[in-house]
């Protein structure tokens, strides 16, 4: 320390402490000595008539005047004390030099009449070292204005002052010579009655302001030497919080602001290196527990409220001591971060995988404390180490994975399933870790591609899930009855061991929902394998219990229902949930449109082979229970074909006979029991199944039993039955359609099967053309006369086709139409006349024009199946020849009022058996002319013994040449 920096020291502590009292006055004399004065400068035109203005300057034992300088300024000695007054007047006479000063004059002034009007003007009043503009009265009421400014002469800078660090070292002086006085061993940083007064004495002496007292202290605390006396830490604490109280009443102009703050940085600075180095083997990096960060921080509070003083944002220029203590951290935190990555680097795989999930661990739960206290210094701690360990941990990662790709041995299944575990829980782990970056927004990290080091070691996993799934799956119990069935939603006899493999293809579905994939590729191989998973389990479960099922055992029927419930179960319990089990909405989000086509388009292929499979073992299994049930159906069967005649002859006269309707509700009564017991038994897709079966059954049954030759009734009712039957089975498409269709036709009148028969004529002759056959041109149309109630059908026979292949010049032709309507059934001969052209002689193309009438009641007109037989006949002598006949729906003649009825309609002309062998309504008719006489008529009417037309074409190949020489 300098000797004038003693000097003034010793000054100011002799001030305070001095014994001598008169050399302490003589000191303080010295200092005390101040003087005041005023200067006056008079605005313009302050003299008035050529009258100047004078100042009476009244002290309490005397008064001084003097003249004021109109253009120019005034001093005013006033003293060492302000307590004077001033008055102002106008005077004529000329201004004397020097103040007069007599208390003779204090006694004129304020005895003086003419004085007592002007104003006085106290000087304590007036503010220290600031000019102020005032108006003062005068007499005979004039003003005087001017700027009044009082200045202080102060003698203290006798004493120089002290800088900042002359009072530092005061203070360093004065704290290091309290911790010698003390008893303990331990300073607690407060200054005794003296050495506080001295201290303090000395710094409201010089000034110092109390933020840079406490900065002195500060800094005196912060690199205390501890080799003699500890300083305790609460010293600083305390000192701490009264910088902190006084700093927002900082004057930032005073000189020893600047220099302690830079003082205090560096000060900091040096603290916060000396902390980081005690703190270099704190495990920072994985984080351990926020148990371990308490005592840090608490340590860390001292430095961190000097960093956070605003007294830093008011001088810019320098530097906070926050940017240090970023900078420390941010290099402890990286440094510490690759060091646990160089150890990592060193390990075997398991230790690399063991150590990755340790770390995925501990950063899930227990970094967010960590977060927190590397905030508050600006540091992003998962950001920061994700950072660090980003390039090399993913470059280990990939390269032991690619060896133990290289030497695995994948027909050993414990290595593959030991390689697929750890494989697959690395994967998870450090999918979580990428995923707690992504949370805190971390871009362009390289573990973010980590799907890609993967690819080929999915194939592996799909293997793996394959082979310990089906050891579960051969575990699981098969055919024991499961008194918990209600819990799978369908109430039925299901397997034992259904719910624990319904739990296996769960468990499948769950390691894949938490690997999360993303990469197309990945996403793309894992469904189609889950998929593929799926189906294998459920083909090796369905064979297990089809194999149970068919063992002989006393309770076979049981076992073979419940092995049908279990393998339906087990299939709609993948065919519903297969999307959410192979994840298909997250493959749809990530790949494209091409290839999610390709991944549903195989998965649907997969489960419709596996579900038809299935259903293959479904229906033998039920084939199997329905011939345990088929004694019921052969009885169902029996009754079914029965009729009247069947009961016997000695009961006969004992018994009722019972009515077709009877007879049809005891059948499907008996049908719904048994239905009613199977729906009750089998899940909805096996009852369908089921039924099938028991159909099958039924139908062999009734062919086997059913009667032939009986009445229209009988198989009507058996029709009808076997059509509620089929309803009862909910049967739609697998019917034995010829079964019913002979049922159905053979429950037809003889009159409907006529009818049925000339109108497939009529459709069939509509729908062919005909090439060779000759041909009649007639306009025909209709209308209705009598109240409507009567059809009257108009004919007009044009013309015929020519008939080249008939020589008339060997032969007589004498041709004819006959119009008849058929069938005779409904139309009878003795009511409706078959009117008849004249014959045409010797022509092969005759002309007949004639017009003929039928009248046809509306009824019968309508009814489906009547036509208009038009016959031509080659009129012979014993019996007339047929040439042709042929045939229009009535249902098709157009009405009189149609514009088309004048056009003519050609009709062909065909021989009288046409088709008759390949229609069916036709031999249903044959075969009943047995025992029906209305069928026996029909078919005798048809069998008349005419000229076939067919016999013509023979006749034109034998005339062929004769009749090219004739045309």
């Amino acid at each position: 320390m300098k000797d004038e920096a003693i000097e003034s020291i010793f000054a100011a502590l002799t001030i305070s402490f001095s014994d001598d009292l008169e050399h302490r006055n003589v000191i303080l004399r010295r200092f005390a000595e101040q003087t005041y004065s005023l200067q006056i400068r008079p605005h313009s035109g302050t003299i008035i008539n050529n009258q100047s203005i004078q100042v009476y300057i009244i002290e309490p034992e005397y008064c001084r005047g003097q003249s004021l300088n109109p253009n120019g300024v005034t001093k005013i000695e006033i003293g060492p004390t302000t307590n004077v007054s001033l008055r102002f007047g106008l005077s004529k006479e000329e201004t004397r030099k020097g103040i007069g000063r007599s208390a003779s004059l204090l006694k004129k002034v304020m005895r003086s009449d003419s004085k007592k009007n002007m104003e006085i003007l106290q000087i304590g009043q007036l503010p220290l070292g600031s000019a102020i503009k005032k108006s003062v009265n005068l007499m005979n009421n004039k003003a005087f204005t001017g700027e009044f400014k009082l200045m202080r002469i102060d003698h203290r800078n006798l004493v120089r002052m002290l800088d900042f660090d002359e009072f530092l070292e005061t203070a360093r002086v004065v704290h290091e010579w309290q911790s010698e006085q003390i008893d303990g061993s331990v300073y607690d940083g407060k200054l005794d009655n003296t050495s506080f007064s001295m201290f303090y004495s000395i710094a409201f002496f010089f000034e110092i302001p109390s933020f840079v007292l406490k900065v002195c202290e500060m800094t005196c605390f912060l690199v205390w030497d501890d080799t003699e006396t500890n300083l305790d830490e609460r010293a600083l604490t305390e000192v701490c919080i009264q910088m902190t109280a006084c700093e927002n009443d900082v004057d930032t102009g005073n000189p020893l602001m600047q220099p302690s703050l830079v003082y205090l940085n560096e000060c900091t600075r040096e603290a916060i290196i000396e902390f980081m180095d005690s703190i270099r083997d704190e495990p920072i990096f994985p984080p351990v527990s926020y148990h371990r960060l308490k005592p840090i921080n608490d340590r860390l509070k001292l430095i961190a409220d000097i960093c956070v003083l605003s007294i830093w944002d008011r001088f810019a220029a320098i530097s906070s001591p926050t940017e240090c203590l970023f900078e420390r951290f941010l290099e402890f935190l990286v440094n510490r971060s690759k060091q646990w990555v160089e150890r990592v680097e060193k390990m075997a795989f398991g230790d690399v995988c063991s150590c990755l999930q340790n770390l995925c661990n501990q950063m899930c739960s227990e970094s967010p404390s960590y977060q927190i206290f590397f905030q508050q210094f600006g540091i992003g701690y998962i950001s920061t180490t994700f950072r660090a360990i980003d390039e090399q941990i993913s470059r280990i990662l990939e390269n032991v994975l690619g060896e133990q790709l290289a030497k695995l041995d994948s027909r050993n299944p414990e290595k593959l399933e030991h390689f697929t575990k750890t494989t697959m829980r690395m994967f998870m782990n450090v999918r979580n870790l990428t995923e707690l970056a992504k949370n805190f927004k971390i871009s362009d990290l390289k573990l973010y591609e980590f799907e890609v080091w993967f690819k080929e070691t999915i194939v592996f996993w799909a293997y793996s899930w394959r082979e310990v799934t089906q050891k579960m799956v051969e575990r699981t119990i098969s055919l024991d009855e499961d008194g918990d069935s209600v819990k799978y939603g369908a109430r039925r006899p299901l397997p034992a061991g259904l719910y624990s493999f319904l739990c296996i293809q769960k468990g499948i579905s769950d390691d894949l929902c938490r690997l999360e994939f993303t990469l197309p590729q990945n996403l793309v191989t894992s469904s189609i394998s889950v998929v593929n998973i799926l189906c294998q389990n459920i083909n090796a479960y369905a064979k297990k219990l089809f194999g149970e099922a068919m063992r002989s055992h006393e309770e076979m029927a049981s076992r073979m229902v419940r092995a049908t419930n279990g393998i339906e179960q087990a299939m709609s319990f993948v065919e519903e949930g297969y999307e959410r089990f192979a994840q298909i909405g997250r493959v749809q989000q990530f790949v494209d449109e091409k290839d999610f086509a390709a991944v549903q388009t195989t998965a649907s292929r997969l489960l419709k082979l596996t579900r038809e499979t299935c259903e293959q073992q479904i229906s033998v299994l039920l084939s199997h229970y329905s011939q345990l049930k088929k004694e019921i159906v052969v009885k169902i069967a029996k009754n079914l074909t029965s009729d009247s005649r069947d009961s016997s002859s000695t009961l006969k006269p004992y018994m009722r006979e019972i009515s077709s309707n009877e007879k049809i509700d005891s059948i499907l009564d008996c049908c719904y029991g048994l239905i009613d017991d199977v729906r009750c038994l089998l899940l909805p897709n096996c009852f369908k199944i089921a039924t099938r079966h028991f159909a099958a059954i039924l139908e062999r049954e009734i062919r086997k039993n059913v009667k032939q030759n009986q009445i229209v009734e009988y198989y009507s009712n058996l029709y009808i039955t076997l059509k509620l039957i089929y309803e009862m089975l909910e049967i739609e498409d697998e019917k034995d359609i010829e079964l019913l269709s002979n049922l159905h036709l053979n429950s037809f009148s003889t009159f409907d099967l006529i009818l049925s028969y000339y109108d497939t004529l009529c459709d069939k002759i509509a729908r062919t053309k005909f090439f060779d056959a000759p041909t009649v041109d007639v306009n025909i149309s209709y209308s209705k006369i009598e109240n409507n109630e009567t059809i009257l059908i108009q004919i007009k026979l044009v013309k015929m086709s020519p008939l080249e292949w008939i020589d008339v010049l060997s032969e007589r032709v004498d041709l004819f139409v006959r119009l008849e309507l058929l069938p005779k059934m409904l139309f009878p001969s003795n009511k409706f006349e078959a009117p008849t052209t004249n014959p045409v002689p010797q022509s092969t193309r005759p002309q007949w024009k004639q017009l003929f009438e039928i009248r046809v009641p509306l009824e019968q007109y309508f009814t489906r199946g009547a036509c208009l037989a038009i016959s031509v006949f080659d009129h012979e002598r014993k019996i007339d020849r047929l040439i042709g006949r042929g045939y229009i729906g009535l249902h098709s003649v157009p009405p009189s009022c149609d514009e088309n009825r004048n056009d003519a309609i050609r009709v062909p002309l065909l021989p009288n058996d046409y088709s008759d062998h390949k229609n069916m309504f036709y031999q249903l008719i044959k075969n009943r002319a047995s025992h029906d006489a209305n069928a026996r008529e029909f078919i005798e009417t048809r069998q008349k013994r005419h000229l076939r037309i067919g016999d013509i074409p023979r006749y034109i190949r034998r005339n062929r040449s004769r009749v090219a020489t004739i045309q």
